[in-house]
């Protein structure tokens, strides 16, 4: 079954998570110059993440990758930290991508993470607080099963 979402012209179930510049710090590794972010994500798993970079080269494509990091163990004799990485998407450079993680917890981290040559990056991220419809659905069948009980 296909995610169904509801009409997109209804811009007031979007809120604004994070608009935010940052420069690269040019004294350091090449591959820690501009270091991933992280934003607490609550009770949404569609996201609309926009990158843009004033130093980018017009034939650039990739504006970075954003992760799904759940905060879970497996147990409590594991040793890692409780940061499981569920799903990663690409992002297009100067675009706003539309984003759906799957919905495992209510509660994750959206882990930014950018291309080591990025001198600056500007990141909008939009998150979606309408009806979730898949729920609504999954609720209308049960009904209909308990009525033909």
């Amino acid at each position: 079954m296909s995610r169904q979402f509801p009409d997109f012209r209804d811009t007031l179930e979007w809120n604004l998570v994070s608009r935010s510049s940052y420069q690269a710090v040019n004294n350091v590794n090449v591959k820690d110059r501009l270091p991933a972010r992280t934003f607490l994500i609550e009770n949404s798993h569609v996201l609309i993440i926009g990158v843009s970079s004033q130093s980018a080269r017009s034939t650039w494509r990739t504006g970075g990758w954003a992760a799904q990091v759940l905060p879970f163990l497996p147990s409590t004799t594991s040793q890692y930290v409780a940061a499981v990485q569920s799903s990663r998407r690409w992002l297009r450079l100067r675009t706003l991508t539309l984003v759906v993680f799957p919905k495992v917890l209510p509660t994750y981290f959206l882990e930014l993470s950018f291309p080591y040559y990025f001198d600056d990056v500007s990141v909008e991220i939009w998150r979606y607080d309408g009806r979730d419809l898949d729920t609504f659905d999954r609720i209308d069948q049960l009904e209909a099963n308990l009525d033909t009980v």
